[in-house]
């Protein structure tokens, strides 16, 4: 069922507010404040859909009003009501688009609703539009990085082929632990740079993702995390804490949910500006079992909260893509998960990584 609207009455009148009220409040809902200051404290609080202005109250004009509420709610349709003389006055702000409609007083009920409904129409097709356009833009983006990974993906395959012979050098020292220590690390990284490009085209396709699920200790998780982003220079700089006590065993694809775990740390480390402590914490306190990156660093803004999940949005600057975390939700989901941030500016961000628990029994 759809939602009625929200509309605002703006009149220094009651009596004009209550005949307002009268004739629309079973097709909407109806918020009525007496003066413009009030009008702006009501809209501040709720998600409004129209307004309808007198044009003549103390105060703020009717015209000044609306001028108003563009910045707080540039898309909301408005009305305003005004007798014959003030009409010349008007002309200036319909054609600006500050004034969908002005209605004559004294004004008739049926014109009055016939003059919102299509105003409420004309929003309702606006809107509708703006979003089959970000669909458009979304789709547009999507298909551009899926060719552009295409494109670099075998030439770099080719120049990561040279580093199969650091195998011969396992071969060649078999019994030297830092060797093998150290070419386990660098085919490891060579196998995680290839997949990231294969994620990207597959976020360009919007491909299904394709999982090995195996029982895995979160320390062991933790460990594989650990040892790759200890060559990145920002978490270098931070201190990196490990916390799994008790945590069970998690059912997922190893690689996948390390890779999550990468982008968050780095992530973190970017956030903290190399400063500060970082925490990766593992526990099942109820159906779930809670993966957390924990950081000290500035915290994310609340108007960037939602866009954070947004493909190609970033704040890293040329240094970022806008593609991490939206890949890692995506990781995350295909385990049947969920992936949430809670942020606060100046006290930093925990993100949580929701994995449904899994018994060995289960899973046969």
């Amino acid at each position: 069922m759809q939602l009625k609207h929200t509309l605002l009455c703006v009149d220094d009148e009651e009596h004009n507010l209550e005949a307002l009220r009268r004739s629309l409040r079973k097709e909407y809902n109806i918020l009525t404040a007496t003066n413009g200051p009030e009008g702006l404290d009501l809209l501040s609080r709720n998600e409004v859909s129209l307004i309808i202005s007198d044009q003549r109250m103390p105060q703020m004009t009717g015209v000044e009003f609306l001028e108003k509420t563009i910045t707080m709610r540039p898309n909301i349709m408005r009305i305003i009501l005004t007798g014959f003389t003030d009409v010349d006055d008007l002309i200036g702000a319909i054609n600006t688009g500050r004034v969908y409609r002005y209605v004559t007083k004294p004004w008739d009920p049926n014109d009055l609703k016939l003059t919102v409904k299509r105003a409420l129409e004309s929003l309702e097709l606006s809107l509708e539009n703006r979003r089959l356009f970000d669909d458009v833009v979304r789709l547009e983006k999507l298909a551009t990085v899926g060719q552009v990974a295409g494109g670099i993906a075998h030439e770099v395959r080719n120049q990561l082929s040279a580093l199969m012979g650091l195998q011969l050098i396992q071969a060649k020292y078999p019994k030297d632990d830092f060797v093998t220590q150290v070419t386990e690390q660098i085919l490891l990284a060579r196998d995680r740079i290839v997949g990231i490009l294969d994620d990207v085209k597959s976020y360009g396709k919007q491909n299904q993702e394709q999982l090995q699920k195996k029982f895995h200790p979160a320390k062991d998780l933790f460990t594989e995390t650990r040892n790759i982003v200890s060559l990145d220079p920002d978490v270098k700089r931070t201190q990196l804490e490990c916390c799994d006590e008790g945590c069970p065993a998690l059912y997922c694809d190893k690689s996948r949910i390390v890779q999550v775990l990468i982008n968050l740390v780095r992530n973190a480390a970017h956030a903290m500006a190399g400063k500060g402590t970082i925490r990766m914490t593992a526990e099942r306190p109820g159906q779930d079992t809670l993966l957390r990156v924990i950081d000290t660093g500035c915290g994310i803004p609340e108007e960037n909260l939602e866009k954070i999940w947004q493909p190609f949005f970033t704040t890293k600057g040329d240094q970022g893509t806008g593609l991490g975390l939206q890949i890692s939700r995506r990781i995350v989901e295909a385990h049947e998960g969920r992936l949430e941030c809670v942020s606060e500016v100046g006290n930093g961000t925990t993100f949580t990584i929701y994995l449904p628990y899994r018994k060995p029994s289960e899973t046969a």
